[in-house]
């Protein structure tokens, strides 16, 4: 009795761990941690590896709240990447070509997503052209119309532009510490305020949320301007953090977030989803990206573990709704 107990239990919390994707994230992060602490012990377990890994996930992250937020919808931003390098080269040649303050600047690249993401919005709102399209379609439009403005990028930006994304606080800097209050902000936002919850309502069955009397096109207009205006801050961040407005910046960033929300609790389908599970996912690809680093893994095989990763995230989606 008391072996098949302990079995039913081992059974139990591995069904448990494999179904429920913050738990599973958070044993991967550990068993990650202890081996790479055990196998590279001269690079992994530092204070300057750990603040590299958590300084990346501060674009991730960012951007992963609002991703998280579409998804649950049930909808989501192929164009973030481009509007990222998009804004962070409009704050680029508003602070240094044109001669603006630097905070006028930061809020030129923010108002510049934001703007992207409202447009991307009523496309799909308005015109009812499907999201995958309009936001991949606005992903070429921003790559061209961002080699017009600066072919070559903008490089060297003034010193009073640098302290948005270089300020040092605790022995990390400012992008990672706006990450926590952006996800802070998302999950009371999505876990306490009725506004936001009705994400939810629209992912899980949307004719059924319009005929209870949500706005339905007003929500989804809202998220992705939400969208717009975090991708906005993550390449404005950026173009501080770097001193460069680089014209590439973002390339691949959409299948990482995607990848990262599906980790943590997402679905392609909507209606689940937390942002706390979306941190954990952006930890975890972190985590993944600095093992291959200290691993020495070439760079091509980087996008190809993401692109593995966001399979095996949806494969595991697909099994736990079947099994609903």
């Amino acid at each position: 009795m008391k072996k098949q107990t302990e079995k039913w239990s081992i059974n139990y919390l591995a069904k448990r761990i494999a179904y429920d994707r913050p738990l599973l994230l958070v044993t991967l992060i550990l068993i990650i941690s202890i081996f790479m602490t055990i196998k590279h012990p001269e690079a992994f377990p530092h204070w300057d590896n750990f603040a590299a890994v958590l300084l990346d996930t501060a674009q991730a992250g960012i951007l992963t709240v609002g991703m998280m937020i579409l998804l649950v919808g049930g909808v989501f931003d192929l164009s973030i990447g481009s509007t990222l390098a998009f804004a962070g080269i409009v704050a680029g040649v508003v602070v240094k070509d044109a001669g603006a303050p630097p905070l006028i600047a930061f809020l030129a690249g923010m108002l510049t997503g934001l703007i992207v993401g409202v447009i991307n919005g009523l496309i799909i709102t308005r015109f009812r052209i499907n999201a995958l399209i309009t936001t991949l379609a606005m992903q070429g439009i921003l790559r061209g119309v961002t080699q017009i403005v600066s072919p070559a990028g903008v490089a060297n930006l003034p010193h009073g532009f640098k302290p948005f994304g270089q300020t040092m606080f605790l022995g990390l800097q400012s992008p990672f510490w706006i990450m926590i209050i952006i996800a802070l902000a998302g999950w009371f936002a999505m876990s306490r305020m009725r506004f936001f919850r009705q994400f939810y309502y629209i992912g899980s069955n949307s004719k059924a949320a319009a005929l209870s009397g949500i706005k339905v096109e007003r929500l989804t207009l809202v998220g992705f301007a939400l969208m717009g205006l975090l991708a906005g801050l993550a390449g404005t961040l950026l173009a501080s953090r770097l001193s460069n407005a680089v014209v590439l910046a973002g390339s691949g960033v959409e299948l990482r977030t995607i990848t990262a929300a599906i980790l943590g609790g997402a679905s392609l389908s909507g209606g689940v989803g937390t942002i706390p599970g979306a941190f954990l996912g952006v930890l975890f690809m972190s985590l993944i990206q600095n093992m291959l680093i200290i691993t020495r893994v070439p760079v091509f095989w980087q996008s190809i573990v993401v692109g593995i990763i966001l399979l095996v995230a949806i494969g595991i989606d697909q099994l736990g709704r079947s099994r609903r």
